[in-house]
């Protein structure tokens, strides 16, 4: 290990202590890739400990060289091989001749503050036109990850009630269930009646129907 690093060990502690359980902070040693972590805070984050060795997403970065050019690179749309959102950045850590010895790495645990933004957009946001001759096109290759995570939530809030499945719902459960995604303000977020439909394994206009049943019911 690189003594000239142990110096900034108190300071993986000061940040890991002032951001908090959700940031984790880790010292890399770089004189040794298959054991680079020479200290770490909250590695709960990403499941790494001491001597773990460096990531693949690390080394894209020292292949890039990016490091003699910059002092540091952020990094907000990085995700956990468990799928979390974080928000990263690396500070390059280099001797006097200005040779790379080490990183300082942060990792942020991004989700709670992103379902707290999906809150805030169902109270400001007006909803999608329902109009399916607009709408009639194919499910799109990939959905706004928000999209994604708000109808995921909201379908297990509702399903955890009766333990069913989405998957096992006859038509009048799935009209009762679009019925409470739609009073939850789901629908206002862009690209949430596609990914629900292809989760639903039904058409766009199907759901779409789904929704007007459900609004008629709640007038009767």
């Amino acid at each position: 290990m690189n003594k000239k690093l142990d110096a900034y060990i108190t300071l993986v502690d000061f940040l890991a202590d002032f951001m908090g359980e959700n940031t984790e902070v880790v010292l890399h040693d770089l004189t040794d890739w298959r054991h680079s972590i020479m200290a770490i805070r909250n590695g709960h984050i990403t499941g790494r400990k001491v001597g773990a060795p460096i990531t693949e997403v690390s080394l894209k970065i020292l292949r890039s060289q990016i490091h003699k050019k910059v002092s540091y690179v952020e990094n907000k749309k990085k995700m956990s091989k468990s799928g979390i959102p974080m928000h990263s950045a690396t500070w390059f850590i280099k001797d006097d001749d200005e040779s790379l010895m080490g990183m300082l790495c942060i990792n942020s645990d991004c989700h709670e503050l992103i379902a707290a933004r999906d809150i805030l957009n169902r109270m400001i946001k007006t909803p999608e036109p329902e109009n399916e001759d607009e709408n009639k096109g194919e499910i799109p290759e990939t959905v706004n990850l928000n999209a994604k995570a708000l109808v995921d939530d909201n379908v297990s809030h509702i399903l955890s009630e009766s333990s069913q499945s989405i998957f096992n719902l006859n038509k009048d459960e799935k009209v009762e269930l679009v019925g409470k995604l739609q009073a939850l303000g789901t629908f206002t977020v862009k690209g949430t009646v596609w990914y629900l439909a292809d989760t639903m394994g039904v058409s766009l206009p199907t759901v779409y129907r789904y929704i007007t049943l459900a609004k008629k019911k709640n007038l009767r």
